[in-house]
């Protein structure tokens, strides 16, 4: 496999970044993610995702994370209803027995993120980590210079 015998580096903790840290490390690969966060907790994550058959909800299932996500999403989140002024329902798909929400659930970024961090080995997040440069050294093609992200 292309990923033995070597340290594989993702800078960005975000969901992505998460993700592939987890895909990776079912293969075997020894990954680390360097994220610029100074811990897990520090801020608040957003609004919600809506993850797609093709795409997110493949990556929860190839990652073995599928019935965890499954645990935590909204699904009446995709529900839609329009009104004119006057408030005269205008479209609702809240009684629809096929919504968006089956093809394309959503969740919370706090949940999706504690699921994924939940997932990876311990001391695979490198918190407090800003990219700062790349460059090329030895035997290692690549260096990742590390920085302390600064609060201003």
């Amino acid at each position: 496999m292309l990923t033995q015998n070597k340290k594989i580096a993702i800078v960005g903790g975000g969901m992505g970044g998460l993700t592939l840290a987890r895909l990776l490390q079912l293969h075997g690969a020894d990954v680390s993610v360097y994220e610029r966060d100074l811990n897990r907790n520090i801020r608040v994550q957003g609004s919600t995702l809506d993850l797609h058959e093709g795409t997110g909800l493949e990556a929860m299932k190839r990652a073995g994370l599928l019935a965890e996500f499954y645990k935590y999403h909204r699904p009446t989140a995709s529900k839609l209803r329009i009104v004119d002024k006057g408030l005269v329902v205008k479209f609702d798909d809240h009684d629809d027995h096929v919504s968006a929400a089956e093809n394309r659930p959503e969740i919370d970024r706090a949940p999706l993120r504690d699921i994924l961090l939940n997932s990876l080995e311990e001391r695979t997040v490198i918190w407090d980590s800003q990219f700062v440069a790349m460059e090329k050294s030895g035997y290692c093609p690549l260096r990742i210079s590390r920085m302390p992200m600064q609060i201003l």
